[in-house]
């Protein structure tokens, strides 16, 4: 999946930008608004960006999780080289080590509600001041395709701002 960043002023333009997309053939959850306006963009019934999109929670977190893991597994070993290593078994160093990693995950996502997605963190000035990013996701490149005829024809408001090769929600 490519995601392909846009930025324009304001929200007056999502709902005919929504529409346009829509009838070139996306569907409304590859659509996703976000700006310091959240509560016009509802009212405009566009799609906006989920708390996930946002907040880099996911991505966060996981890397919390794989921290806590680590943590734990140094932790477990450490057990079993003290007094309770004749009493540590497999499933003993699995729930220390689980524990770690559930314990990261929380701390990571935690961390990671306070901050911007780093996928977007590049637009927080822009979109601080008034400005709407639209994240679209397209599948195939005809798809792609399409996407930049509609908005290099007819949507010259909002103006592109990159794109994400691959792009996934965690990494």
């Amino acid at each position: 999946m490519k995601r392909l960043y846009y930025l324009f002023r304001g929200t007056q333009h999502a709902r005919s930008i929504s529409d346009d997309l829509q009838l070139a053939g996306l569907d409304n959850g590859q659509l996703h608004f976000l700006s310091r306006d959240q509560a016009n963009l509802q009212l405009s019934n566009v799609h906006t960006a989920s708390v996930f999109q946002e907040r880099d929670l996911q991505h966060s977190g996981f890397y919390g999780g794989m921290i806590g893991l680590g943590v734990g597994v140094l932790f477990a070993l450490y057990l079993m080289t003290s007094e309770l290593g004749p009493h540590m078994n497999f499933m003993l160093f699995a729930f220390v080590c689980g524990i770690f990693a559930f314990f990261g995950a929380w701390t990571g996502g935690i961390v990671g509600i306070s901050h911007d997605n780093h996928h977007i963190a590049r637009f927080h000035e822009a979109i601080e001041q008034g400005d709407t990013l639209l994240m679209l996701d397209t599948y195939t490149p005809q798809q792609e395709n399409k996407v930049r005829e509609v908005m290099n024809t007819r949507h010259l408001e909002a103006s592109f701002e990159g794109e994400d090769e691959k792009y996934r929600e965690f990494i």
